[in-house]
């Protein structure tokens, strides 16, 4: 049965227009942000939270996750990026997102695969380490490619391919 106890909301683009219960959301969300998630954008981005913040802002679409009991979840948007197609996808989660992990993954999946077919193909890197993360984008369609080296961390690269791209 499928958990009813979450509820997702669109996130504001720009710094002007965040709400202060958006900054305060993002705030608790740093804190409680998983190891591999905060290894990763140490490595891509230096800091946490401008990682956090240049994520939410590139976006032309970002989303937010809270649970039952109003804690953050789990961020996540698209970006389009100059000259390449497809879009870039992110998602970081904390620890609090643990009993909601099949949830997410059903719904996530079925969000991406919409992504997909809309923009033909969803991409970015992932840390090599984050073995949940590599699963879970595995089970969404994803198809890895070359690793890369960012901040001296392993990441590989991924691909979510619409029908028009297989």
């Amino acid at each position: 049965m499928a958990r009813l106890d979450y509820e997702i909301k669109a996130m504001h683009t720009t710094t002007h227009e965040l709400t202060q219960s958006e900054w305060d959301w993002l705030d608790a969300f740093e804190l409680r942000l998983r190891p591999e998630d905060k290894r990763e954008l140490i490595a891509a981005h230096g800091k946490i939270f401008v990682a956090i913040l240049r994520s939410v802002i590139s976006s032309e679409e970002a989303y937010y996750v809270t649970g039952a009991k109003g804690e953050p979840l789990v961020l996540y948007g698209k970006c389009a990026e100059k000259n390449l197609p497809g879009r870039l996808i992110w998602c970081m989660a904390t620890e609090d997102m643990a009993p909601y992990e099949r949830e997410f993954a059903r719904v996530s999946r079925k969000i991406l695969q919409e992504w997909a077919e809309k923009h033909g193909i969803l991409w970015n890197a992932v840390g090599d380490f984050n073995e949940a993360a590599k699963r879970w984008l595995k089970w969404c369609g994803a198809e890895f490619g070359d690793p890369l080296e960012m901040g001296g961390e392993p990441f590989v690269r991924f691909y979510i391919r619409g029908k028009q791209y297989v």
